[in-house]
């Protein structure tokens, strides 16, 4: 495989994408970012079209360190600030200050600094650190100042605060889930539902997920919709501190009319609350109880489809680990692949085309010479280390959630049978083209998972109308028209096996039963 190809095809169109988001999304307020993958991108372009492969190394290099490194640390840093865990967070801050001193992140070590000394008691000092960024304009330095709002519980100054900058922020959903919160604690439910039914498309495209979980949690807490908070902190909100978890149960509690189950709960929290949460409790406390207030039809509607929103996430958005026990399938596939290049190792190297087709590669004339075992061996071979390399990635990252949602036995059918037919479209087509070549490789099988998935967000979206799943097809199918692309620039790839692929796990999938159900929206009590 050539791979300055490879690297190009990895960096260009990830920084290309990103170079769009950024610019739609956040325009001139973040002016570093574009001039990183603007850089990227010439840098890789040239290196290719003058043939200077240390040029496009260079490029994959500062594509790594200065653009997916930094954002592999961001998505670390924001678990650890929703953990409240704000020493590890001031020295992931460091670190990506480093990596991209632009766009404000030289500051984001003081923001972390500030919310420790708030946590440690000293909220005078923390307060006066973060209000120095009140004239600073980007996104770095309008999260402070929302953090300066929040620990000192100012929700009418955050309110106008926010309107004052409001062209600013439409362009950054980031702060949804804290105006969402101003909402709630002013008492403003009608506001607040209709806040959130007014930007639902806004919120469902905040990343990461736990973002979007933050602005169900306003929206369920603060109308008394206690397991609907319960589910959210079984999922991703799941890290949210125990005291915090507490916090937003009893709020919940105390806006569905349970006053006295309320109170005892903000008692019994506040020795162990810290110094931002005491003066929550206390304002908790401080409330005189009063009857909920009843949600109309139109309010209830939005709850439902926010509730509705979420089980579909974690249901056909779900993102199993590797390592999960419902990935067992796919531990044995990379590892069986790992034994089987192993074995090429030993026996004269991967690249060797007589050790190859000695452990069973697809051979044209062997397999019409009745070695038909041949179409199953052959997906265990790989040419090169590269090519190893690239298709476990790829089983990693897709195998773990179709396995979830098949089963063991149903996805190693869905695997076998995608790599034996795609091999055998391979087959097929050969015929007067190229009798004497080799094929090798798990990458018809990886492609056949990638149009099961479509399959399996297809039914998805058609069986319960599920905007995640209509999400995760829309990405599955870019998947495979860059794939094609990719195959039409690289001759020795067979487009063949990976099309077929594609085809035959997605007609596979279709007649598979799936475990993909959503549970039922909650349907509020009978009140008499």
């Amino acid at each position: 495989m050539d791979l300055d190809l490879i690297i190009l095809w990895l960096v260009c169109p990830s920084s290309l994408l990103a170079l769009i988001v950024v610019w739609m999304r956040l325009r001139f307020s973040e002016p570093g970012w574009i001039a990183l993958y603007l850089a990227v991108l010439l840098l890789s372009v040239a290196g290719w079209l003058s043939g200077q492969s240390a040029i496009v190394y260079a490029a994959a290099a500062i594509w790594l360190v200065f653009a997916i490194l930094p954002g592999i640390l961001a998505r670390v840093l924001n678990r650890r600030v929703m953990q409240q865990n704000y020493v590890a967070a001031r020295r992931l801050a460091r670190i990506i200050s480093w990596l991209h001193p632009a766009d404000g992140m030289r500051e984001l070590p003081r923001i972390a600094h500030a919310l420790q000394l708030a946590q440690r008691g000293d909220v005078a000092a923390a307060s006066d650190a973060l209000s120095r960024f009140q004239n600073v304009k980007s996104s770095i330095g309008l999260a402070a100042m929302t953090h300066l709002f929040r620990i000192t519980n100012q929700w009418e100054e955050l309110l106008a605060w926010l309107a004052r900058h409001q062209q600013i922020l439409a362009r950054n959903a980031q702060f949804l889930p804290i105006e969402l919160r101003a909402r709630g604690e002013l008492g403003d439910l009608r506001g607040l539902v209709e806040f959130y039914d007014r930007n639902r498309k806004r919120i469902a495209k905040l990343a990461p997920s736990a973002s979007r979980d933050v602005c169900r949690l306003m929206l369920f807490a603060f109308c008394g919709q206690r397991q609907a908070v319960q589910r959210l902190f079984a999922g991703n909100l799941a890290l949210l501190p125990a005291t915090v978890r507490a916090f937003w149960l009893a709020t919940a509690d105390l806006h569905a009319g349970e006053s006295e189950s309320a109170r005892r709960q903000f008692e019994e929290l506040l020795p162990a609350a810290d110094s931002v949460l005491r003066p929550a409790i206390l304002q908790r406390l401080s409330q005189v109880p009063a009857p909920p207030q009843p949600l109309d039809e139109a309010a209830q509607h939005v709850i439902d489809a926010a509730a509705a929103e979420h089980d579909h996430e974690q249901t056909f958005g779900a993102t199993p680990s590797l390592f999960s026990p419902r990935a067992r399938a796919t531990q044995i596939l990379i590892v069986l692949n790992l034994v089987m290049f192993g074995v090429e190792s030993c026996l004269g190297g991967g690249t060797n085309t007589a050790v190859l087709y000695r452990l069973g590669a697809l051979s044209p004339l062997a397999v019409h010479a009745g070695q038909w075992w041949r179409l199953l061996t052959s997906v265990f071979l790989h040419f090169g280390a590269v090519h190893l390399a690239m298709n476990m990635l790829a089983l990693w990252l897709f195998g773990p959630f179709v396995e979830f949602a098949l089963g063991f036995r149903r996805f190693l059918l869905l695997y076998l049978l995608t790599g034996i037919g795609s091999m055998a479209t391979v087959l097929v087509l050969s015929s007067g083209v190229s009798t004497y070549s080799l094929t090798v490789g798990a990458s018809g099988s990886i492609m056949g998972l990638i149009g099961a998935t479509a399959a399996l967000m297809l039914r998805g979206w058609l069986r319960e109308d599920a905007h995640a799943a209509k999400r995760r097809l829309g990405l599955m199918v870019l998947l495979v028209l860059m794939q094609v692309v990719f195959d039409s620039t690289m001759p020795q790839v067979s487009g063949t096996a990976h099309l077929s692929g594609v085809v035959i796990g997605f007609a596979i999938a279709t007649v598979l039963a799936d475990r993909l159900r959503s549970s039922p929206p909650e349907q509020p009590a009978p009140q008499s």
